[in-house]
């Protein structure tokens, strides 16, 4: 097996951890005021946020990516594998909307940019939500092998479930901004330390 794939995922895991309550916690402070108006503002212009959106998603594909072949190689999890890929797109097209932002921010489209902006913001809402069922689903073919886990990966199930229910109810989904971090680190733990060559069968 190699390693340093899984070393690398696992600084990915640790980038990710710091990245995301940076980007969420700047978001949520922009917002706080008038949440529409601030996203609307926000597809209008271009800036670092933008950036750091798109290496934050790039980050997170790459771990459930790399968490995926360690399910398929380590556990014989394909379905865990699977639900794990489906999370990776979902984000990915969550994340693919910072299109928008490049269109409307060098003034393109401008007579229908209130018609782009309201569409991506409801694609960004199913898209979320898509990433939630799929969650959900990876996290149950988990718990169904909850015993053959190591333990890094049984706490992890539990702790993504919690997630994606505090997700789905939206008005929860801030406290992700704090556990969705934790959960990386943990994650990160798992890949930079020998439990992840432990295979079960």
């Amino acid at each position: 097996m190699d390693n340093t794939k899984y070393k690398l995922a696992g600084i990915a895991a640790i980038a990710l951890a710091v990245l995301f309550p940076i980007y969420w916690i700047a978001t949520f402070g922009f917002i706080i005021d008038n949440a529409e108006m601030a996203f609307r503002a926000d597809f209008l212009e271009l800036s670092g946020w933008d950036i750091l959106f798109v290496a934050i998603g790039a980050l997170e594909i790459y771990v459930y990516f790399s968490l995926s072949k360690y399910f398929r190689d380590q556990i014989g999890g394909g379905l865990i594998a699977t639900m794990l890929l489906a999370m990776a797109f979902f984000v990915a097209l969550f994340h693919s909307t910072v299109a928008v932002d490049i269109l409307l921010g060098l003034s393109l489209f401008p007579s229908i940019a209130e018609t782009i902006i309201d569409v991506t913001l409801v694609a960004g809402i199913v898209f979320l939500l898509l990433y939630c069922f799929a969650l959900i689903g990876m996290c149950s073919a988990m718990l169904a092998r909850f015993i053959a886990l190591p333990t890094t990966l049984k706490l992890f199930a539990v702790g993504m479930l919690i997630a994606a229910v505090l997700q789905l109810t939206l008005v929860l989904a801030v406290v992700n901004i704090v556990l969705f971090p934790a959960l990386m680190l943990l994650l990160a733990y798992h890949f930079l330390t020998d439990e992840h060559a432990v295979e079960v069968v």
